[in-house]
């Protein structure tokens, strides 16, 4: 997360929209892109619905995963875990 604030201005000029999801409730992810002063928005992703369409969550544990949707809405690139943010502007272009 703080390779992504770090590089928000290449992210925002290559085009991105970046959202995190994550399970936990509204209060915890206030907290937590406060403390991180992350410049973008968290979804709140109770019961891990979003997780599972996506593939990222195995039963009650949710695994770091990074998508890049293209502009057709089609999964352009995705890993597991967190990605140098390089690679991931490098599939942007």
């Amino acid at each position: 997360m703080g390779g992504l604030r770090a590089a928000w201005k290449q992210l925002e000029d290559a085009g991105a929209v970046v959202y995190g999801v994550n399970p936990a409730a509204a209060g915890s992810h206030s907290r937590f892109a406060q403390k991180l002063s992350l410049p973008f928005p968290l979804i709140v992703d109770r019961g891990g619905r979003i997780a599972r369409l996506y593939r990222a969550g195995l039963w009650l544990l949710v695994r770091r995963t990074v998508y890049v949707i293209s502009p057709q809405g089609a999964i352009a690139a995705a890993w597991r875990g967190a990605p140098p943010v390089e690679q991931i502007l490098g599939s942007l272009r």
